[in-house]
């Protein structure tokens, strides 16, 4: 349902999230946790399709979320807090 392959994404600061890949499958419940700073609203701009991919690829349910944002983004809800 949700894939995440080597996804990086460097800034000018030299931060950022370097090769980070994991695998979310339908029906199951997956916790992205982590410090200040460890690339979670990093990560989750990938998935909606708001950030370009400097390497690797973010994949919905089969879209990817650059290329296809519209149709990921219908595949998923996201409610900031």
């Amino acid at each position: 349902m949700i894939r995440i392959d080597n996804l990086t994404r460097q800034f000018p600061n030299g931060k950022g999230i370097f090769n980070v890949s994991f695998e979310v499958q339908e029906g199951e419940v997956f916790g992205f946790l982590g410090p200040n700073g460890s690339g979670k609203s990093t990560t989750i701009r990938h998935l909606l399709g708001y950030m370009k991919p400097q390497k690797g690829s973010a994949v919905i349910d089969g879209y990817d979320t650059w290329k296809d944002q519209a149709k990921a983004r219908g595949r998923i809800g996201y409610l900031p807090g």
